[in-house]
């Protein structure tokens, strides 16, 4: 899948609820180091949950909750920062060329009133109604926009996302991660997670796995929004819309979901998915198809994995 692909698939999750058929690789990869969990997780058909805190990236599902980094200091109202959030929520069902001349036209709106960009008038609704579809009825957006500052002060509203915002608070002790890779020949993955190629990789066959709904992709960007507060309300203001356009305006409505799928530009060679839930659960495991060895793999370990996988019928390889 490409990185839009990914997009379009993860919003199709959230917005049927986490009950949409499963679209991603049918093989895939989990590369480890023999240690005294090795045939321990094979005999007993697990896969391992490791805290978000634990992976690689040291900025694995970390979170803000900082309201402020929404507003404009002077006027307490949306900045143009995360005004520029919303507007591109719509960018989906608009051409480039329609998009860009919106978006500059709304920040030239919000220039001229003096950095308030939160006062919408007749000139900002015509220029997002060219980015909806035609018969799209733009002024609950709007409406819905005006409002967020106040919303989001309301104490039932902070009751009511207080269960999100406390998940994703803790979400790098609380959440649980197994990652699993595309292919079974990144260098980097043999290195670092094969101990020196001396480990083996498993290659997980997903088809009929009755799991197979709580394995997500992972999102590769240049730049990672980590404050829950803009992330929530970016995914709720995503249904929003859509459920105004009655389906004509696909927004993105996967920003929350997203701060625990996604990762720096520099890791995409992992081509990442992930098995998501509670930290240090051990869920049942796909079914295994086949297990590689790394090329330096120590002959004792080599014997006992051939030994081990002969009584199980799994073929071993293994890599020059």
């Amino acid at each position: 899948m490409t990185q839009d692909e990914k997009l379009i698939y993860l919003n199709e999750i959230v917005k049927n609820n986490f009950t949409s058929e499963y679209k991603g690789p049918l093989i895939l990869y989990k590369y480890r180091p023999f240690d005294e969990y090795t045939f321990e997780m094979l005999d007993n058909d697990y896969i391992f949950l490791c805290p978000a805190e634990k992976e690689d990236d040291e900025t694995e599902c970390l979170t803000t909750t900082n309201l402020n980094e929404m507003l404009d200091p002077k006027t307490g109202n949306l900045s143009k920062k995360y005004l520029n959030k919303i507007v591109s929520l719509i960018k989906p069902s608009s051409t480039d060329k329609n998009y860009e001349i919106a978006k500059d036209k709304v920040f030239e709106i919000a220039d001229k009133e003096g950095t308030n960009p939160i006062i919408f008038n007749k000139d900002f609704a015509i220029e997002l109604k060219k980015m909806a579809p035609e018969g799209t009825d733009v002024g609950p957006i709007i409406k819905a926009i005006e409002n967020i500052p106040e919303m989001l002060n309301k104490p039932e509203m902070s009751k009511t996302l207080e269960p999100a915002f406390k998940l994703a608070i803790d979400a790098r002790k609380k959440i649980g991660i197994c990652s699993l890779a595309e292919t079974n020949n990144i260098d980097y993955m043999w290195k670092n997670y094969a101990q020196e190629s001396s480990g083996y990789c498993i290659e997980y066959d997903l088809n009929d796995y009755e799991l197979v709904k709580n394995i997500l992709p992972v999102i590769y960007q240049d730049e990672r929004e980590t404050n829950i507060i803009v992330q929530f309300t970016g995914t709720m203001l995503g249904l929003l819309i859509c459920a105004i356009s009655k389906g004509l305006i696909p927004a993105d409505a996967s920003h929350f979901i997203r701060l625990f799928l996604t990762k720096y530009k520099k890791w995409e060679y992992q081509n990442e998915w992930r098995y998501i839930g509670s930290a240090n659960d051990k869920p049942k495991a796909p079914k295994v198809k086949t297990i590689y060895l790394g090329k330096n793999v120590t002959a004792e370990n080599e014997i006992e994995m051939r030994k081990y996988a002969a009584l199980k019928s799994i073929p071993v390889i293994k890599l020059n």
